[in-house]
């Protein structure tokens, strides 16, 4: 979705960046660096055609229902959709090289997993609180239907919406843009990590490790804290007397824009305040499921470390 690739395209960069690691810091600006060729061509690609083809075959999801079909997307907003998959990937990657630099790996880490929090916030919550309902809904998934209203994504429930999405017409590009996108991601990303590794003297993590760890960073973390967020940031609008946002979409209900609003201010901090301090704090049990992609060093790695310097 174009609201939402945003962050993903960011999140993708900045793993692409925690993946090369402290090798990184070899060359004194990116562009000297491999890692950086590489992600550019990773993102202009592999990332940004993916995102191209959903807005060209599900122009009214792709836009979270913003555009009624293809014709009424501006041309501009187009090549722009284009370009800046692969801007926020660059300044994803940028931004975790230079917290590489300051040895700052947990933020780093942090970094990636804050462009899936941004992508599924968007899609759980959005900016009218009816994320999913945009997300569960498309023209395309049965011919003749009409554009989206507040309310009918979810009309039959949610479960049944999910399940009927899974087998939607727009499931199966997302499907195809898979079979494009994670192979290359899941090579590059495993290569450049294990190579981090061997750099650092440490344990080789497995392919599997690898993986596992990633997506719990992605569904663990990054999922995790935008539903909390999103269940926050829905009670802070009960809070501030906001009705159904149904009812407020459909214009049966007073807007309530400023307290629909200020349920961002309280509701996000208040989120991310209980992810972090819950769950990802050093020590806490998120954290320590990430271990693999922060290669740290295991009791052996130090005894083997400390021999060497002995002898």
């Amino acid at each position: 979705m174009v609201q939402v690739d945003v962050f993903w395209g960011y999140g993708w960069g900045a793993s692409m960046a925690v993946a090369a690691g402290r090798r990184l810091a070899r060359h004194k600006t990116p562009w000297e660096s491999k890692y950086h060729v590489d992600t550019i061509l990773f993102l202009a690609l592999s990332w940004a055609p993916t995102g191209l083809l959903l807005l060209i075959q599900h122009p009214s999801w792709e836009t979270m229902q913003a555009a009624r079909d293809f014709a009424h997307i501006p041309a501009w907003l187009t090549l722009l959709f284009g370009i800046t998959n692969v801007t926020q990937g660059l300044l994803g990657f940028w931004v975790g090289r230079w917290l590489i630099g300051k040895e700052k790996i947990d933020w780093a880490h942090l970094n990636w997993i804050f462009g899936y929090f941004g992508m599924f916030f968007i899609l759980l919550y959005g900016w009218d609180g009816l994320g999913y309902d945009r997300f569960l809904y498309d023209r395309d998934m049965l011919p003749g239907s009409p554009a989206w209203t507040p309310g009918v994504g979810t009309a039959a429930g949610v479960l049944p919406a999910i399940g009927h999405f899974l087998t939607s017409s727009v499931a199966i590009t997302l499907y195809i843009d898979g079979v494009w996108l994670l192979p290359p991601f899941f090579y590059l990303f495993s290569k450049w990590l294990r190579e981090n590794a061997r750099d650092q003297g440490v344990a080789e993590p497995g392919y599997g490790a690898i993986l596992r760890s990633y997506l719990f960073g992605v569904f663990g973390v990054g999922f995790a804290a935008a539903a909390v967020c999103a269940l926050m940031t829905r009670g802070a609008a009960y809070l501030f007397g906001v009705p159904d946002h149904v009812l407020r979409g459909l214009g049966e209900a007073a807007p309530h824009t400023g307290g629909h609003v200020a349920a961002y201010f309280l509701g996000l901090p208040t989120g991310l305040g209980v992810m972090y301090f819950g769950w990802w704090r050093n020590g806490m049990l998120g954290h320590r499921l990430l271990a693999p992609l922060r290669l740290e060093k295991s009791d052996d790695d130090r005894a083997s470390s400390t021999a060497v310097s002995q002898a």
